[in-house]
């Protein structure tokens, strides 16, 4: 069997899938906690593109870790 293809790279696979999976979810969960502290900080020019890029940040942790308590 091509090592490739084998249990060892379905396994890998999985892992990394799950470690994706996990970094997405605490991601959803603790980003908006840095919401205030961050745009707190900042020049009144910077508050909209660095809370643009924020929750664009956000959603996509949530698509990523959105299967993560299934």
């Amino acid at each position: 069997m091509n090592e490739r293809t084998g249990p060892a790279s379905v396994m890998l696979s999985r892992a990394a899938t799950g470690a994706v999976e996990r970094i997405g979810f605490w991601g959803t969960v603790l980003l908006p906690a840095t919401y205030i502290p961050v745009l707190y900080g900042l020049d009144e020019q910077l508050k909209l593109p660095t809370l643009s890029v924020l929750v664009t940040l956000n959603v996509l942790c949530l698509l990523a870790g959105r299967r993560h308590l299934n």
